[in-house]
């Protein structure tokens, strides 16, 4: 009889500080449980107080952690429970992992943002990833990059053969994010004071995901002949968003909703008109597959990830181009059968997207580096 096998997954970024890679965990963990063999046992690491429900259940060891991901102290704490727990496999859903870890670490790439875009991140931080990346890189044992973009960024500054044992796995979209029925639709323009048609944004108000140039986009329209903009996903009473539309003198053309619970999200995509992402740089982009999901028409900036995810079921537009958004903008507003046309290549497209495969592919990358007895213990029996 086969011994069992220890996989540990660390995943104390399931915080809101990282919003991405929290639903990646979180949905990846969700859809991994129901295909481990009995054979395999899971460990996961979390942050004090961080639940997630899914892993209430037989057979899952949850181990905390008390100290910010980004400290030394929350990566020595790591390091003892590895070293502890001695897995076979360590899956680390972020590049920010302890130097050395027992076992073969698997490592999943969603970005290189600090480095690609160091005007967004400090001095530190640059410093940090480039030192704790490249060791992690030469490290794992396995890369899963998110896209092939991620993949490409991460060649671009760790070099080719950063990513000679790489592989994409592409994130899923939620179940959950489906068209949504009447009632719920109606139920969600009364909590939040929607009118018939909208345009809508989710997301952060950080300055990457260039949200001003949709509030200039907006300011350049004709307000007879255009629709109020809906910003959701941030708390919006300070942001620096809300000075400026006032000085673009947008007034009730935007739609403040703040942070919004995830049980509604899919009833606010179903119910806009169409759904705008003009972000500068982006991991992945959940909210762009999650509206096509719903069957809400996309309008997003022609970045390479955006071009590789949507496969030509999105408008794509350039990202600071404030005349061609409101173009694109207008031509959403005003064509008979735009709507109509980008919200069936939406839902196929988004359809291509499974977070059951994306599991599926994960434990085969654990699988594979199990000792080479395991795998043939593991082999079937030969038909009699």
């Amino acid at each position: 009889m086969a011994s069992d096998h220890t996989l540990l997954f660390d995943a104390r970024a399931a915080t809101r500080d990282f919003p991405g890679i929290d639903r990646y965990i979180r949905e990846l963990l969700a859809a991994l449980l129901p295909d481990l063999r009995p054979d395999e046992r899971l460990h996961v690491i979390l942050p004090e107080a961080m639940e997630i429900p899914c892993l209430d259940h037989t057979g899952v060891t949850i181990h905390r952690v008390d100290a910010d991901l980004t400290t030394f102290r929350s990566h020595w704490q790591t390091l003892r429970l590895a070293r502890s727990i001695r897995p076979q496999v360590i899956h680390a859903p972020y590049l920010l992992t302890p130097l050395r870890v027992p076992g073969k670490l698997v490592l999943t790439v969603h970005d290189t943002i600090p480095l690609s875009h160091p005007q967004y991140s400090s001095l530190a931080t640059r410093l940090f990833w480039r030192l704790a990346g490249r060791r992690a890189l030469r490290h794992c044992r396995k890369l899963i990059g998110v896209s092939d973009d991620a993949l490409k960024t991460c060649a671009r500054f760790f070099g080719t053969r950063a990513v000679r044992r790489s592989v994409v796995i592409r994130h899923g979209v939620s179940l959950a994010f489906r068209p949504q029925p009447k009632e719920a639709v109606e139920a969600v323009r009364r909590t939040y004071s929607l009118p018939e048609r909208f345009l809508l944004y989710v997301g952060s108000d950080r300055p990457h995901k260039n949200v001003t140039t949709l509030l200039h986009a907006l300011a350049l329209m004709d307000p007879t002949a255009s629709m109020p903009l809906a910003l959701a996903g941030f708390d919006s009473d300070d942001s620096p968003l809300r000075r400026e539309a006032d000085e673009l003198e947008l007034g009730q053309r935007v739609l403040w909703l703040g942070r919004i619970p995830e049980v509604d999200l899919p009833a606010l995509y179903s119910a806009a008109h169409a759904f705008l992402f003009p972000s500068l740089v982006e991991g992945f982009g959940f909210p762009v597959l999650e509206a096509m999901a719903c069957g809400t028409p996309v309008i997003c900036s022609a970045l390479g990830l955006h071009k590789e995810i949507t496969g030509g079921a999105a408008k794509l537009v350039h990202p600071t181009d404030r005349q061609e958004w409101r173009r694109a903008i207008h031509a959403a507003i005003v064509s008979l059968d735009w709507h109509d046309v980008y919200r069936d290549k939406g839902l196929a497209r988004a359809a291509r997207f499974s977070w059951a495969e994306a599991a599926r592919a994960t434990l085969e990358i654990y699988r594979q580096l199990y000792p080479k007895s395991f795998a043939r213990s593991t082999k079937p029996a030969p038909a009699e």
